[in-house]
């Protein structure tokens, strides 16, 4: 489920105390939360095929993170770019392994012209631009605690918020944001049962991540015969 931040934004500026408070910066505190906490179940997964010329092409507008970068011609998954020096010319004279890597809203990729697939993280907004949170209850408690202490942080800098209510918004945001990270970052049973395939293998898995990881946590049976 998802929730608009704006109606988050509206439950934080009821606060007495928060009046000064205007929509615009309440949503920037909850941007600013988001990326700074980074939890995997805020974003959504989404892919989007990117055309590439003289090397490069544009990053969709509302990616945070890729995860994996596919060429739609041979299906080969890219690693990233290793290399201090941009593709070029040159690259054509020889042999090399396919890969890629980004600046700002542009990534580079060691072929001149092409296709690619990405798959990566994102933010769900509206039509208007405004992002979706989730809408859980653990998630929104922290998410409040925290823009009441940056904002209750302007106001003591400013000399007009006593210390202690200060340091009692903090601690309210400590504990929020404890209970948050207990919940979104430790795996459940069954991806800390993903996990535990990953690692305990009979023999090395090398082709993971040129096979997109699909079978990377599937169970292994040792045959022998009799």
């Amino acid at each position: 489920m998802k929730i608009n931040i704006r109606e988050i934004c509206s439950r934080v500026l009821r606060h007495p105390m928060l009046q000064g408070v205007n929509l615009e910066q309440a949503i920037q505190y909850a941007i600013d939360f988001t990326m700074i906490n980074g939890f995997p179940g805020i974003y959504s997964d989404k892919e989007a095929n990117v055309e590439i010329d003289d090397y490069k092409g544009d990053l969709p507008c509302d990616l945070i993170e890729i995860e994996q970068v596919v060429d739609c011609k041979s299906g080969v998954a890219l690693r990233h770019m290793t290399s201090t020096l941009l593709p070029g010319c040159d690259w054509e004279k020889e042999m090399h392994e396919l890969s890629f890597k980004t600046q700002g809203r542009v990534i580079w990729v060691s072929f001149k012209c092409g296709k690619i697939k990405l798959a990566y993280k994102a933010i769900e907004a509206d039509d208007e631009g405004y992002p979706y949170l989730i809408d859980d209850p653990v998630f929104l408690k922290a998410l409040e605690d925290y823009i009441k202490c940056q904002a209750f942080t302007i106001l003591f800098d400013l000399g007009e918020l006593n210390a202690n209510v200060l340091t009692h918004a903090e601690q309210e945001y400590a504990w929020s944001a404890g209970r948050l990270h207990a919940l979104y970052k430790m795996p459940s049973l069954s991806e800390a049962e993903a996990i535990t395939r990953m690692w305990n293998t009979l023999l090395p898995r090398e082709h993971s991540f040129a096979g997109r990881f699909e079978h990377g946590s599937d169970a292994e049976q040792w045959k022998t015969r009799y």
